[in-house]
């Protein structure tokens, strides 16, 4: 699987989208068309910090000008819904890239859009023997209570050092629904998109950080998106299934043989919520004809997984453009 960092200067970027059109080339502006909302204060926008490089990526092609922050899909949500405390106000946003889908219920206007799929990853350093672990075991290694409250049998015992992200995170809330646990341990290390740790100095994401955590420390098991992939760290299978790009394009196609934590990825929108001219840029570049494969370029060069590998953004949905191919349509 390509687990290539994604260079985030204008003239790289630029050059990889050369005649590929400008933003609205063949595109549709959808949304309110007369409303236009301001974001925040610098054009703040937020979302998943799984995929905050990628959206850096796709704002320099796109010129949309846009002020990506990460912080964490729950706090993306919370700008299309009703804010998110230090970070936006109500329907501040229209847009949200997110690393899991909404949570129910849908509201007007919410439309789910997968853009990509991923495999959450538990990584450990390259030199720990351990290749394969069980669901069961990262529950025991993670948490102190499965999803129901129950204490869970054995847990919080392995001296591993432990990372997760923090409960901001749909990569946490996709690690703790596919494993089934509840309470973290209390000795799990938290890393949280903006207050990276002094070992995480000069990465851009608390993704990339975990990434930088277990390829460094010998002892170490964190969960992140497949991202965190580098030199010196490495995936663990589970169940005895390998994260790999035929096992994680199982996830729309044959689920019950996936691997077991893989996840879409979302470019989550509300059709309903004033958009600002930054996120109509952005979209239209992204969905237009002639752009959309240079999106999903951005994608896979960032280590995402095209959910089909005969055309871009062939997500399901009604268009199979991934619009509405998850919970909200």
């Amino acid at each position: 699987m390509k687990m290539t960092t994604w260079v985030m200067s204008a003239a790289v970027v630029a050059m990889s989208v050369v005649g590929c059109g400008g933003a609205t080339d063949g595109a549709v502006m959808e949304g309110p068309a007369s409303a236009v909302q301001a974001l925040g204060p610098n054009r703040e926008f937020y979302g998943s910090d799984t995929l905050k490089d990628a959206i850096i990526a796709a704002s320099l092609a796109s010129s949309a000008n846009l002020n990506v922050q990460g912080k964490g899909s729950g706090v993306g949500e919370g700008c299309l819904r009703d804010g998110s405390t230090g970070f936006c106000t109500a329907q501040q946003q229209a847009l949200a890239p997110m690393s899991r889908d909404f949570k129910a219920p849908c509201r007007t206007g919410e439309r789910s859009n997968i853009i990509a799929l991923d495999a959450v990853n538990a990584f450990v350093n390259s030199a720990n023997p351990l290749t394969d672990i069980s669901l069961t075991d990262l529950r025991k290694i993670f948490f102190a209570t499965d999803s129901a409250g129950a204490p869970v049998s054995g847990s919080c015992t392995s001296t591993l050092t432990k990372y997760r992200r923090d409960d901001l995170s749909g990569t946490t809330d996709t690690f703790k629904t596919l494993v089934g646990g509840g309470t973290f341990c209390s000795d799990v290390v938290v890393i949280s998109d903006g207050t990276l740790p002094a070992a995480c100095a000069g990465e851009t994401s608390a993704t990339k950080c975990i990434g930088k955590l277990t390829a460094t420390d010998a002892n170490a098991i964190g969960y992140s998106g497949d991202s965190a992939g580098r030199t010196g760290n490495r995936a663990l299978t589970v169940n005895g299934i390998a994260p790999s790009t035929t096992n994680v394009r199982k996830f729309l196609t044959d689920k019950a043989n996936a691997y077991p934590l893989s996840r879409a990825l979302f470019l989550n929108e509300s059709t309903t919520n004033a958009r600002s001219s930054n996120e109509r840029i952005l979209y239209a570049w992204a969905y237009s004809a002639a752009n959309k494969q240079a999106f999903e370029n951005i994608l896979v060069n960032q280590g995402f997984i095209a959910c089909d590998p005969t055309g871009p953004l062939k997500c399901g949905g009604a268009n199979n453009d991934g619009k509405g191919a998850g919970l909200c349509q």
